[in-house]
């Protein structure tokens, strides 16, 4: 009888259908912003301001940069101001990779001041073109640094405890040669 049972809870419990639940995915909320083929950093030109509405322009100076060794573009930087025009060019001639992380830093810092006052459209391309990569090898940058410095505080570690280590060893051969002396001595009394 106990079987029985046994064996029709078994099939009852087959028998029923697994419950399907439907998830609903949403899907990401795309930010449209009207891109004309001409593009303007800013809605009303600043004073002194030539090239507001030339990508070409700022691309080529870009490209320029990227070709350009560090040292040269150090010197260009030093002789750049603070004006809107001048903190765009820094910013480009210090997205290079051979440029030091700080330089890089004080453009990035720069550019993201400026980020308020450029177009919708401007500041969208800006962002995901040039912004976010930059952003993102400067934070692999100080990754890397911090692991440096934890993998040389570590090898100083390492260093201290082996030479710790030679030193228990160098006791331990003496304390050994101790007792085979005393053992020495033992044996001829």
């Amino acid at each position: 009888m106990i079987l029985a049972l046994t064996m029709m809870s078994g099939c009852s419990v087959l028998s029923k259908q697994p419950i399907e639940q439907k998830i609903e995915v949403t899907p990401p909320q795309i930010v449209e912003v009207a891109v004309d083929d001409d593009i303007c950093l800013f809605t009303s030109e600043p004073e002194n301001f030539d090239y507001n509405c030339d990508m070409a322009y700022w691309l080529e100076v870009w490209l320029e940069a990227d070709a350009t060794p560090w040292i040269e573009r150090k010197a260009q930087l030093t002789a750049l101001g603070q004006s809107k025009k001048d903190k765009i060019h820094a910013y480009l001639l210090s997205l290079s990779s051979d440029t030091p992380y700080q330089d890089r830093l004080r453009a990035q810092l720069s550019i993201d001041d400026l980020m308020p006052e450029f177009t919708d459209a401007a500041a969208l391309v800006i962002d995901v073109v040039v912004s976010n990569p930059n952003k993102q090898l400067m934070e692999l940058e100080s990754a890397l640094s911090v692991l440096s410095k934890e993998n040389t505080l570590r090898g100083q570690e390492l260093q201290k405890l082996y030479a710790e280590l030679k030193a228990q060893q160098k006791k331990l051969e003496e304390l050994l040669q101790i007792e085979a002396t005393l053992m020495d001595k033992n044996r001829n009394n």
